[in-house]
């Protein structure tokens, strides 16, 4: 469990911790998921309608996680809801699969894309790709060491640069009027019968592309007025994320046929290289850096604290539960994130642990939203700033599209499934073993 007197400052405002999920959250998978979606669904009205849907069910999980940001208001996220829900072997098993896999996996794997990329925009062909996503990735963990302020001013300034680009990225697109509008009448409709199995296979690497959502309730503690700034930033950074998200995929489907989306894997490129034709490629390239940078420093301002709050329970993490008191910054457990993601990026294998944990991620989801109940339950007396509206409908429909993805994925990749699954239970001897006395 946390502890009060961690040494943290409340230092984020709402802007800030929105900044934390839309620098997370847009990376680079809006530059390149459309084609795959188109592939699905080959019809413009229903690619839309699938990119709503899963704006729709991120916002369902947003309600659901402003009532346990808000009233468990403690750094840590999913690690202290899981806590407090079904005690700590549960929080440590997700803990142990995140850190270990799922975090510095994530952060390796988005700083080789910001390596590939910023070597092709200042043609540094002789400087190895590991060098430099090595490199970008103490850079940002040193800037997270010296104090929260730098992190925050850093990922706002990336963050809304990355918005702010879109947006005329967006409203180019439309006035230079080198589309067309019949495309939004072009395509296929499958058949009535296919047309929910299909719509369930898109928005697999639509919620892919909609992750990290909810990254800000892992600086909980570390919020001011977190009753009303957790839930606003919440719901209002979901509310601008999928209005991003459809919208450039208006743009993507108005400059070109979804037929041609279908066959064209770098979408954004090929839109880019119609709107500025080769300088559209340079423009491309720079938004990817920035989207890419603060993808990666949002993921270790918000992994840091997962590790720490590991440190506090369990001895296998526990020099890594210290905060530095002249940053004010869980700085151990920073550094130790850097060099797990820089052995993976090394090691270079990381894309398949990924792929394996994909089914950890909803199963986790689904406990954390049924803990509301569990909560409920326990602590009937415990203050609630914010509820979630239409309880106990939103959750149970939050709970069910989460099943709905653990049943696909475990019948569709069985062996790399479980092959999730036991990587997390491999935590359960580790729990016990090292489980940290309390004196």
């Amino acid at each position: 469990m946390s502890n009060p007197e961690t040494g943290l400052k409340r230092l984020l405002g709402p802007w800030d911790v929105i900044a934390i999920n839309l620098g997370i959250v847009i990376g680079v998978g809006i530059f390149r998921v459309p084609s795959e979606v188109a592939r699905y669904l080959p019809s413009a009205p229903l690619i839309i309608l699938a990119w709503f849907l899963g704006g729709l069910i991120c916002l369902l999980g947003a309600f659901c996680y402003s009532e346990l940001a808000s009233s468990i208001p403690e750094t840590g996220g999913n690690y202290i809801y899981l806590q407090r829900s079904y005690g700590k072997l549960i929080a440590f098993l997700f803990g142990w699969t995140e850190v270990l896999v799922i975090r510095p996996g994530s952060i390796a794997a988005v700083a080789f894309i910001f390596a590939e990329y910023l070597s092709s925009f200042l043609s540094f062909e002789k400087i190895p790709l590991k060098f430099i996503a090595v490199s970008i990735v103490f850079i940002l963990s040193l800037i997270n060491i010296l104090g929260l302020r730098p992190a925050k001013r850093f990922q706002n300034l990336s963050a809304f640069t990355k918005v702010f680009a879109l947006v005329g990225i967006i409203l180019l697109g439309v006035s230079l009027r080198k589309g067309s509008s019949l495309n939004f009448y072009s395509g296929l409709t499958p058949p009535s019968t296919q047309i929910f199995p299909l719509l369930g296979l898109a928005l697999i690497p639509i919620l892919w592309t909609y992750g990290g959502w909810h990254e800000s309730t892992y600086v909980s503690g570390e919020t001011r007025d977190y009753k009303t700034s957790l839930p606003f930033s919440l719901i209002t950074g979901i509310l601008l994320i999928s209005s991003i998200y459809i919208m450039i995929n208006l743009v993507y489907i108005y400059l070109v046929p979804v037929e041609e989306i279908m066959r064209t894997d770098l979408i954004a490129s090929k839109a880019m290289q119609i709107l500025w034709r080769d300088m559209g490629r340079k423009i491309l390239e720079a938004l990817v850096l920035i989207s890419s940078l603060g993808c990666i420093n949002g993921m270790i301002l918000t992994g840091g604290r997962i590790t720490y709050c590991l440190g506090q329970d369990n001895r296998i993490f526990r020099y890594l539960e210290e905060i530095d008191q002249r940053f004010s910054t869980p700085s151990r457990s920073i550094l130790f994130n850097a060099l797990w993601a820089t052995g993976l990026i090394i090691w270079g294998t990381f894309n398949q642990l990924l792929f394996f944990t994909g089914i950890v991620v909803w199963l986790f989801f689904a406990l954390i939203i049924s803990g509301l109940f569990v909560l409920r339950h326990k602590f009937p007396q415990m203050e609630r700033p914010f509820k979630v509206p239409g309880f106990p409908f939103t959750p149970l429909v939050f709970i069910l599209i989460c099943s709905s993805l653990v049943a696909n994925t475990l019948f569709h990749y069985p062996w790399q499934s479980l092959a999730g699954i036991t990587l997390t239970l491999s935590g359960i001897p580790v729990f016990f073993f090292f489980q940290k006395k309390k004196l």
